[in-house]
């Protein structure tokens, strides 16, 4: 409380000593130019005693004579009505080494002063240089000099000036001496006075101003301070203090700013409490509905004792407290064992909601339908009804049939599920049909495949392919299947303990971004298998011929065909591309293809015959050269040859646009800079620009009057 009065009253001192000495040398200054006027005045009035007509005579050796005594009189008199210490006239040699004295008075008073008569020579020599640069400022430039000199007695003022003769050439110097004995006197009290009364001054104003400091200031701010105190000490509760402080001042605004946050303190601690409260039934209630959820999921791992020839194991991971993953798996009848897993859209709660609407529909049309088709079509309309959430479910389902080993299975959206079959690890890849909840009234294919003792099948949602590390890196299909290949021999449980593993490894520290759902059916060998050994095999090569309807291996077909440039084609369009398909072509690339498709077709409806109408040849070429060297050496398979995956090709697709509209050539615009905005960018050239990064080759011709658009995409 005490250190800022102090630091005030230094401050003050220091200023005092400063505005002193800067009065003393303003003082000084003033003092010094009355000097210099004084002396200028009487050095022109004694200028004005002499004959310069006669210096030269005199400094040549002329004998004082009646007028030289009558000026030097004058001079005299001068000297001792103006408290002179001495005026002299001297005539300095050109070389500036000696003088001669003319005239020279001495006032009475002057200790030791002794006058030097007329024709005295004095040497210059023991004079510094700046001396006799003033001398020869005087005698050469006629220019006056003024020298101020200090000692102990106060000092004294030293004035020259040119003397000239009538013809105004410059023959001696007059210089008046006045002494300064008064300056010490005035200087001591000049700077007594004014200590004094800064001094008085700054202690008048160090009271007055710890007064009002402490009065606006001091007791506020420790008024403030004790209610601050007190404000954390008893949570937000005040005493009343801050209602003495008053005014508008900052001090007063910060005790009303402390009172509001009381105030504001007391409704958020009940806000936070009410919150807390709400937050911990929330939190209780997803932990019951977390539990429900798993406990809706089947979880007895071997689920069937009285059926040793499937194993199977089942997981899933919620990203939140509850998911939109699920599985499912159970008997239809007594030879038919249904697996199910699902995805639902979006993530928590809501998911969660749709999920157990989704697989209880599933459930319990599967088990009045054979067909997983069938199945997939009556729960897609069901869902479809009031979704006014737009959610979706993409859905993998497989109905095996345990005395033949034939597992029938659709997929709705789905990823491709991985099998381990005759020795190889390969997707399971077949053209997926659209999600459930999608689309009301969709129709749903059905896929045949035949599975012997050993062969497993691992199915999955994309929380598995689509976990990301800190790096944004996905952990990828290629990953899964070689983790799948170099663990094959592990028991379902530890198959799918191992995948987890090598995703969290993969994953680091990066929080989990979806839900992980997985799900591996294994067959075992089966005594009832033997007596029906023929049944299977006329089983196996009917699923064969399902499944594989791609053209003899080494061979190229193609197809052409003309539609009207119009958008109600757009669908025959994609019928069209996707029957040159095989059939396990992979997810990705079909919508791939589908895109670039629709980009060139609608922009050739749309734009080359406008406004009338047109037509567009499109061609469709399938290389399979390389198609079983693809299906021999899939990615962590062993193939019959041993071929490895990096001799592997796949089949190549070649669609031809050709339209006779007006020559354009979509190629030639310039890519878009997708590092800007979507208002920044402007509008076109993105669909052509996402055409040729899909495509593996884009190439423009104009022929025969035709625009001819030709792209290219391998299948794999």
């Amino acid at each position: 409380m005490f250190r800022l009065p102090l630091y005030i009253f230094l401050f003050c001192a220091i200023l005092c000593i400063a505005n002193g000495l800067i009065g003393y040398r303003v003082f000084k200054a003033l003092f010094e130019e009355q000097y210099e006027t004084i002396t200028q005045q009487i050095a022109y009035t004694a200028l004005s005693y002499l004959d310069g007509d006669s210096i030269e005579g005199y400094a040549a050796g002329k004998p004082a004579d009646e007028a030289w005594i009558e000026t030097d009189r004058k001079l005299n008199v001068l000297t001792r009505t103006s408290d002179l210490a001495y005026i002299y006239v001297t005539v300095p040699d050109s070389a500036f080494e000696n003088r001669t004295y003319i005239y020279d008075t001495v006032h009475p008073q002057v200790v030791n002063g002794k006058v030097i008569p007329l024709g005295r020579v004095s040497s210059l020599k023991k004079h510094d240089e700046k001396y006799i640069a003033n001398l020869k400022q005087v005698m050469l430039e006629g220019k006056p000099y003024i020298k101020f000199s200090y000692n102990k007695t106060g000092g004294h003022v030293t004035t020259s000036i040119p003397v000239a003769d009538s013809s105004g050439g410059i023959v001696g110097i007059l210089s008046v001496v006045k002494p300064m004995s008064e300056v010490d006197a005035l200087k001591d009290r000049y700077l007594r006075t004014t200590f004094i009364l800064s001094a008085l001054l700054t202690v008048i104003f160090i009271l007055i101003y710890i007064a009002v400091l402490h009065h606006q200031l001091i007791r506020p701010l420790v008024l403030v301070t004790k209610e601050t105190a007190s404000f954390a000490r008893h949570k937000g509760e005040l005493s009343g203090l801050l209602t003495k402080v008053k005014g508008r001042d900052e001090i007063a605004i910060l005790a009303r700013a402390v009172e509001q946050m009381s105030v504001d303190m007391h409704h958020y601690i009940a806000d936070l409490t009410h919150a807390t409260a709400e937050k911990e039934r929330l939190s209780a209630e997803l932990d019951v509905a977390t539990q429900i959820q798993a406990n809706m999921l089947p979880r007895i791992f071997p689920p069937y004792a009285d059926h040793p020839e499937i194993e199977l194991f089942a997981s899933m991971d919620p990203a939140k407290e509850v998911g939109g993953d699920f599985y499912d798996f159970f008997m239809t009848d007594s030879d038919h064992f249904a697996i199910i897993v699902g995805d639902v859209s979006g993530k928590g709660v809501p998911a969660a909601l749709f999920m157990v609407v989704a697989k209880t529909l599933l459930k319990n049309v599967g088990l009045q339908e054979s067909s997983p088709a069938r199945i997939f079509e009556k729960v897609n309309d069901q869902l479809c009804e009031g979704n006014d959430a737009g959610l979706f479910v993409t859905c993998w389902m497989g109905i095996l049939t345990l005395s033949t080993g034939d597992l029938v299975f659709a997929n709705a959206g789905h990823t491709s599920p991985v099998i381990f079959h005759e020795g190889r690890v390969e997707y399971l890849t077949v053209k997926p049909n659209l999600m459930l909840a999608g689309m009301q009234g969709m129709k749903y294919k059905e896929h045949h495949t035949q599975l012997a003792p050993g062969d497993r099948i691992f199915v999955y949602t994309d929380g598995v392919t689509e976990a990301t590390n800190a790096a944004n890196e996905l952990y990828g299909e290629n990953r899964l299947i070689l983790c799948m290949a170099n663990k094959r021999t592990l028991s379902a449980k530890e198959l799918l303990e191992a995948v987890r593993d090598d995703v969290n490894q993969f994953v680091g520290s990066a929080p989990q971004f979806d839900d992980i759902t997985m799900l591996e059916l294994s067959i075992k060998d089966m005594a009832s298998r033997a007596g029906t050994q023929a049944a299977t095999g006329a089983g196996a090569a009917q699923t064969g011929a399902a499944t594989n309807t791609a053209a003899p291996a080494g061979g190229t077909r193609s197809q052409t065909k003309t539609f009207d440039a119009t958008d109600e084609n757009m669908g025959p369009v994609n019928d069209f591309v996707h029957a040159m398909l095989p059939e396990n072509c992979p997810v990705e690339i079909l919508n791939k293809l589908d895109l670039a498709v629709e980009e060139v077709y609608i922009n050739t409806a749309h734009y080359a015959y406008k406004p009338v109408d047109g037509t567009v040849e499109i061609s469709c070429t399938l290389d399979e050269a390389a198609q079983v060297a693809a299906a021999e050496g899939q990615p962590g398979g062993t193939g019959a040859q041993g071929t490895s995956p990096r001799e592997t090709t796949a089949p190549r697709l070649t669609i031809c646009f050709k339209d006779r509209g007006k020559p354009f050539d979509p190629l030639a615009r310039e890519d878009p800079d997708i590092t800007l905005s979507a208002e920044d960018r402007g509008i076109g050239g993105l669909g052509i620009f996402l055409t040729k990064k899909f495509m593996d080759s884009v190439t423009y011709a104009y022929e025969d009057g035709q625009n001819i658009l030709t792209m290219s995409k391998t299948l794999a």
